[in-house]
């Protein structure tokens, strides 16, 4: 199974955003909504439950070690990968 991706936190959890201050349980929410896998519900519900932000670059700060590419796709020469 592909890792979770920054493009696919970012496209399940869009729809959390617009009217203030996020926390988990309602990232965890738009995600399953939004059809996510099971993996990256998994990885948002592992936040702390005391985690609150506004919006999607906030998030991404806080999961620092997830890869850029989308699901699935092959790593780029050179990259290392």
């Amino acid at each position: 199974m592909p890792r979770v991706t920054r493009q696919e936190i970012t496209a399940c959890t869009r729809g959390a955003f617009g009217s203030g201050w996020v926390g988990r349980d309602e990232l965890c929410a738009a995600a399953r909504a939004a059809g996510a896998r099971p993996e990256a519900v998994a990885l948002l519900a592992d936040l702390s439950p005391h985690v609150r932000v506004c919006g999607l670059p906030d998030l991404l700060l806080l999961l620092p070690d997830l890869p850029d590419d989308a699901p699935g796709a092959e790593p780029e020469p050179g990259s290392g990968a």
